[in-house]
């Protein structure tokens, strides 16, 4: 994607290839920091595997939930198997994600270059879009997410261009890559169809040309989910817009989130500059570039009140929003101070607002790239890898390994084995009960209950780390002591395998 010649002459292109590496060096270190990966990023590797060696995605799972068929857009994991073609997988799972996230900073300053013509303001805006902190949570999960922020920016840039014949293209292909990424292609379509609703009530002209394409873009992504997803629809129905995730996980969807995680996760200055943009865009000024990242902004709190989307790719979607807006709201802070007596400390004011952007994330990207659980050291210990490639060596081939709902992924990667649960949901049958019956395996006090479960699901062995007991928060399972059902397989250090041959009749 190319920017007009108009836009082009002085664009500080030296300082936006530093701003780049500067963040693609920060995420990078962050994530060498482990060589293991957040728990539900080993599906991904799986996939990525399967794909290098086979040249199809593995759809018909042999070991998830003791078989299954999943369902998901594959794009993402033909990107990752690419470069695996050059590079160990575990590495190209590390760096490709981060490419595409840092790559970001280019799409905003484009679009703030579109907003305020100013390469001050966006130069400083695309240095924000690299280190907003919940930006940082996915860097060791090999996520679709930072490929998917990528493709929706691109295509509500060229939106905004739409005029020139060149960027009909760029939409369309974007449009295609996207619904071969994710279903949060969803997010994007709500959002067009929000942009068409508030053009029609500011009384804006909608274009023929913006209408055909959005059009084109709802049936398009309606039609290639239908494809992919066509078997969950019909086995869950309306339901599968959730996804089936299990009620009782669904019931606690933003947990304890309030007010101060939301503003440490994405910054006082977006959030605060973002929020004025929404409130200038639709009272002050009319200006229909603005009304499509405000439609988006929209789109993503809508999509997380209906918990249609999960929060923390909800947060990171909504908070690049609010960065890109933060140029609309600059450039109207500028002017007024351009005609006050307060523009001899125009320099002054911008260094007082990049320190204060600075300041402030300091402790947040630190508390979420190493301190917090849902972070990128949110990783499985050496010992729990180490139990699993014991297990991939030494136990039947038919075997299920009932572990925790985090490491059923781990499982199936490491350990070569079938799970009873991991985070992949759909048609999976009485997922509630499934669910609760995990729960139950680790927290009951009765050795006949856990037994006859394990039975239920042909698992005789199960697996207890320190992951696993600090989740369900417990000391220990009250009845793996016992020796006459019970035998200790393997343990390195918090980490135990044991494997039991009773039966509940």
């Amino acid at each position: 994607m190319k920017l007009s010649m108009k836009e082009v002459k002085g664009r500080p292109i030296i300082w936006l290839i530093i701003i780049f590496m500067l963040v693609l060096a920060l995420r990078l270190y962050i994530a060498f920091q482990t060589p293991l990966f957040n728990y539900d990023a080993y599906f991904n590797l799986r996939q990525a595997e399967h794909i290098r060696d086979t040249g199809f995605p593995l759809y018909n799972d042999p070991l998830s939930y003791g078989g299954k068929t999943q369902l998901f857009a594959p794009l993402h994991y033909y990107t990752i198997a690419a470069f695996s073609l050059i590079m160990p997988v575990e590495i190209a799972a590390k760096i490709v994600p981060n490419i595409a996230a840092a790559l970001i900073i280019f799409v905003i300053y484009s679009m703030s270059i579109k907003l305020t013509k100013s390469n001050k303001i966006s130069l400083l805006t695309s240095f924000i879009s690299g280190f907003v902190p919940i930006y940082f949570i996915d860097i060791n999960r090999a996520s679709v997410n930072y490929l998917a922020i990528l493709l929706i920016f691109l295509i509500a840039y060229s939106m905004m261009r739409l005029n020139e014949r060149k960027y009909v293209d760029y939409t369309l292909i974007f449009m295609f890559l996207l619904v071969l990424t994710t279903p949060m292609a969803f997010i994007l379509v709500i959002g067009l169809l929000i942009y068409l609703l508030l053009l029609k009530l500011e009384n804006f002209v909608i274009e023929m040309k913006e209408l055909e394409v959005i059009l084109f873009f709802t049936f398009l992504v309606f039609w290639v989910n239908l494809l992919i997803y066509k078997n969950a629809f019909l086995a869950h129905g309306l339901l599968v817009i959730w996804q089936n995730v299990p009620v009782s996980i669904l019931s606690n969807f933003f947990g304890n989130l309030g007010f101060i995680q939301v503003l440490g996760a994405i910054s006082i200055i977006p959030l605060v500059f973002g929020a004025y943009a929404f409130y200038s865009a639709l009272h002050l000024e009319r200006n229909k570039e603005v009304i499509i990242l405000l439609s988006l902004g929209l789109s993503t709190f809508i999509l997380l009140w209906f918990k249609l989307v999960d929060l923390i790719s909800g947060l990171t979607f909504l908070g690049m929003t609010l960065v890109a807006l933060t140029a609309y709201s600059l450039k109207h802070i500028n002017e007024f101070i351009e005609k006050s007596k307060l523009h001899k400390y125009e320099k002054i004011l911008q260094i007082s607002l990049l320190a204060i952007f600075i300041i402030t994330i300091i402790p947040s990207i630190w508390s979420i790239a190493f301190v917090s659980n849902i972070g990128p050291m949110n990783t499985p210990a050496i010992a729990d890898i180490q139990t699993l490639q014991w297990a991939a060596e030494n136990t039947p081939k038919t075997a299920v390994i009932a572990a925790g709902l985090e490491e059923g992924d781990m499982v199936a990667y490491y350990g070569k084995r079938k799970n009873i649960m991991d985070t992949n949901f759909l048609l999976t049958p009485g997922i509630d009960q499934r669910y609760d019956d995990l729960n139950e395996i680790y927290t009951t006090d009765f050795e006949t209950k856990a037994i006859g479960i394990l039975n239920k699901y042909h698992s005789k062995y199960i697996l207890i780390t320190k992951n696993t007991l600090d989740e369900y928060e417990i000391g220990q399972v009250a009845y793996i002591t016992d020796k006459e059902c019970f035998t200790l397989e393997y343990y390195r250090e918090e980490s135990y395998l044991y494997k039991t041959d009773c039966k509940i009749e």
